[in-house]
């Protein structure tokens, strides 16, 4: 009985830990911001990124994330500095996330961002 015990919570606990890992932001995603434009954004493992509107590189930065929050720092509001944003990151399936701002600088960004989908692009 203790030997059929163990090894359901063994299955439970890898079974845990598989869905995890399949959530990552890392890899190039498509939206469309409210104000209109089409974006691309590319997260990678190394805490950098870039944002690509209507297929030009827009902005670069770094990020990183933690359990469901995203904290990203780069000068996408233009002038001297970095802007900071921190958003919650809701994932829709394999393919899908939604940001949920917490905090961001960078008033525009805000405004576009959250709740905004972003799609995964396949390779």
């Amino acid at each position: 009985m203790k030997l059929t015990f163990c090894f359901l919570i063994s299955i439970l606990f890898f079974s845990c830990r598989q869905s995890n890992n399949d959530h990552n932001i890392y890899g190039k995603w498509s939206l469309k911001f409210k104000s209109g434009p089409l974006a691309e954004v590319r997260f990678r493992n190394n805490g950098t990124h870039d944002y690509y509107v209507d297929g030009k590189l827009f902005s670069s930065g770094k990020s990183t994330f933690k359990n469901d929050t995203l904290r990203s720092y780069d000068p996408i509001c233009g002038g001297n500095g970095e802007y900071y944003g921190t958003y919650t990151i809701d994932f829709l399936g394999g393919d899908s996330i939604r940001f949920k701002a917490i905090e961001d600088s960078c008033e525009p960004r805000r405004i576009d961002m959250d709740g905004t989908v972003l799609h995964r692009i396949k390779k």
